[in-house]
């Protein structure tokens, strides 16, 4: 898990910042791993490795606001499943794949692997929407 992304290598390609997070070999297949970034408990990544391919989304499931994603449960329709209470969002989109929980979706992150290195897009830090209704009150 990331404590300081400070620390770690950093590039720019097409304008993104991408940042190193994990050896290749670290990252296993059909585990979660959980990064977080700025020092913020609300601004996490989860990698997930599939059939060899890595997917990177947001760590926070946006039905209870809970960072539990990277411990979900990996479906062979490339979707994760939050292990708390089971609403399903797709790795490719992001999307809540059962429109009768709700519309919520997740942030999607680019991310590929390079010299044995695997980088990712690195989150725009931005107050969640919770958080800044919490704060106004």
């Amino acid at each position: 898990m990331i404590e300081n992304d400070n620390t770690y290598p950093q590039k720019i390609l097409d304008g993104k910042v991408f940042v190193n997070v994990a050896k290749s070999n670290e990252i296993v297949e059909k585990k979660g791993y959980r990064f977080i970034f700025y020092d913020d408990l609300d601004f996490q990544i989860a990698i997930f490795r599939i059939n060899g391919s890595l997917f990177c989304i947001n760590n926070i499931c946006p039905h209870r606001h809970q960072d539990r994603l990277f411990e979900g449960i990996i479906n062979d329709d490339l979707t994760v499943t939050c292990p708390l209470h089971f609403w399903t969002y797709s790795l490719l989109t992001g999307r809540n794949v059962n429109q009768k929980q709700g519309i919520r979706q997740l942030d999607v992150y680019k991310i590929f692997e390079e010299d044995g290195l695997v980088w990712v897009e690195k989150p725009l830090y931005q107050p969640p929407k919770w958080r800044i209704h919490n704060e106004k009150e």
